[in-house]
Order: structure tokens, then sequence, then C-alpha cells
């Protein structure tokens, strides 16, 4: 059974019978909603693709993406031998807004027709149900805001979040991988992709991916243990002068850290270009999902007085000078340095 509609499925029964077939009957409605948002209308028109792209057949109605998948029941008549055979399908409900809510209902077998045949309707119908909205989760856009939002609100690492999705959706059909270390937006505009694609210049100048320093190659010379426990929570903001004031204490993993450094209590400024003075920093995860090109992930710090987790800046060199993360941070921790 999927993990994500567990406990989240109901049955709905009706007093009607139809020739004897069943003395009840019933349907089936399942619901689960998505703490995401999901209002961007060219959003909402690239993920109605990216689930036909899973071979379910789409229609959209307003704040609406219906995706449908539908199979054939056959067997053999056991009176006149033979074959038998309908096509069945259920429809999952992917309701757009503030929240996302994936819905589903299992209708009697009767809306396909007199199928008295068919062997464990419902419960297959259920489970192709489920097959679905874990397949639209795991594949789409949708799991990628999901993962965001185990990063910001209950601040897992990258990882930890894609391994919580990936538990999440045990029924994807063809589940797409996560990568840890996801590349940037592509820089250009849709003209000049259409420029590049009829220009007559071979080969096409590529861009690299973006790079982080391999943990266990990178340089380090920063713990974040020790005894440094008499010290509270920072106000902020940064100090922007930093540079001038402070000296380089070291590095983790190739970052350099700006002392002074006391672990667990006192970390001082992180960063050369993207700068966190991770004792006023306090963890809330703005930074993480403004930035739009995956700059930061999260670092645990167990013991730090602000929060036990800080946004390490492991893709500093692919920072785009936006300023979004300074802007959203709200205890004024982070400065960008343009080059």
């Amino acid at each position: 059974m999927s993990v994500l509609l567990k406990d989240r499925v109901w049955v709905m029964l009706s007093e009607v019978t139809k020739r004897g077939v069943y003395p009840l009957h019933s349907y089936r409605l399942g619901i689960f909603r998505l703490p995401v948002n999901l209002t961007d209308e060219s959003t909402i028109t690239n993920i109605a693709n990216e689930i036909k792209k899973n071979g379910f057949k789409v229609d959209r109605y307003a704040d609406r993406i219906y995706a449908k998948y539908d199979w054939k029941e056959s067997d053999i008549d056991p009176l006149t031998g033979k074959e038998l055979s309908t096509n069945i399908d259920i429809v999952v409900e992917v309701v757009t807004g503030e929240v996302i809510d994936l819905i589903y209902q299992i209708q009697p077998i009767e809306k396909f027709g007199d199928f008295y045949w068919v062997k464990n309707y419902r419960q297959k119908a259920n489970e192709k149900a489920k097959m679905v909205i874990d397949t639209i989760l795991r594949n789409t856009s949708i799991g990628d805001k999901l993962v965001s939002h185990y990063q910001k609100i209950e601040k897992l690492s990258l990882e930890k979040s894609i391994e919580k999705l990936n538990d999440l959706t045990p029924l994807a059909t063809n589940p797409k991988i996560r990568s840890l270390n996801p590349p940037p937006p592509p820089a250009a505009s849709a003209s000049l992709s259409q420029e590049i694609a009829t220009s007559d210049i071979r080969p096409a100048k590529t861009t690299s991916p973006p790079t982080s320093v391999p943990a266990s190659t990178a340089d380090t010379s920063i713990s974040l243990t020790g005894s440094g426990t008499d010290y509270s929570k920072v106000e902020g903001p940064i100090d922007t002068s930093f540079k001038s004031s402070r000296q380089k204490t070291g590095k983790f993993k190739g970052i350099s850290v700006w002392g002074p450094v006391d672990p667990p209590g006192q970390l001082g400024i992180w960063g050369d270009s993207v700068c966190v003075d991770f004792d006023i920093c306090i963890g809330d995860g703005a930074c993480i999902e403004a930035c739009p090109v995956n700059v930061y992930e999260w670092l645990e710090t167990p013991g730090h007085p602000g929060s036990d987790k800080k946004p390490i800046m492991a893709r500093e060199k692919d920072c785009i000078f936006c300023l979004a993360c300074e802007n959203v941070c709200p205890p004024q921790a982070i400065k960008i340095f343009q080059k």
C-alpha cells in the first residue's frame, strides 16, 4: 500500500441494489493534501505535460489537472466459453492552489457496464490510483516542491528530503532519480535557444555543471564540535565590514570561515562571496527556498544557540548575485559580495 494515502481513504456506501449482484454498492474516495504552493500558470502547464509524459491521459479545467489511467480486464465466460473483455479506468484529480489536493474516486463497476465477471475490481482500481499519485509526485515538479518543503520546514538535508519523498511514493513507475547537486536553471532565453538550435556553428557551446567540493577531499580545518557552550543567541544584522575587522580562521569543505570560532556555540561568518553569519542565523530556511540556483543546503550544527541547522553555501560559485536570499533573511544574517 502506498504510504502516501495510508489512513486517508474512505469508503462510502449506498443502499442501492441491482439484479442481486451486490447487496450494497459503494465507491471509495481517497484524498491527500500537500503543503506546497502551485498557482503559477506556466508551472501548472509544465506539470500537466510532465504527467502526460508518464503515460497518463491528461485533461485540464480551471485550476485542476485530471490524470486518467486505463487498463483492460479479460476473462472467459464459464458457460459459453467466449472471451470477455472491457476497458476500465481510474482518474486522479490534482487540485492546484495555495496547497495541492490529490483526489481519486472509485466508482461502482456498474459505471462501465454490467461486468459482474470482473474480479477484485475495487482492489485493483485502488492500487492503480495510488500508483498514479505516487508517479505524479515522484516524476514531476510537484516532487521538487515537496523536497524543498522538507528542507525548509522540517530542516532536512537535501539527501534526507529526497529519501523521504522516495519512501513516501513506493508505487511510482519509472521513478525519477533526483541529483544531490541539481544544476541551475538555464540562463539562455527561448529566443537565444532557438538561435543556437538553428545556427550552423558546431559544436554548440555548453555550460559546465555546478561544482561542489567533495567531502572526502575538501579543505577542512574547522570542526563543528567542541567545548564552547557559553554563548547565547546573537541578534542581527550581519557586520557588512567583517572582512576588514575579522580574520579567516580556517575552512570547512573548502568554504572560508571568519572567526572568532568556538564550536559548537560560536561558529563565526562563513563564505567569501555568499556570506552567512552562523551566530545570527536562526535556521528558518528562507534563503534555501528563495535561491533560484540551489546554492544552499542544510548543515547540522547541534549545540548552537541560534539553531541546530544552518544553510551552508555548498555551491557558492554558482551564485548569480540576485540577492534573493539576502532580502528574505529575517535576522539579516546574509551578505552577498558581487565579484
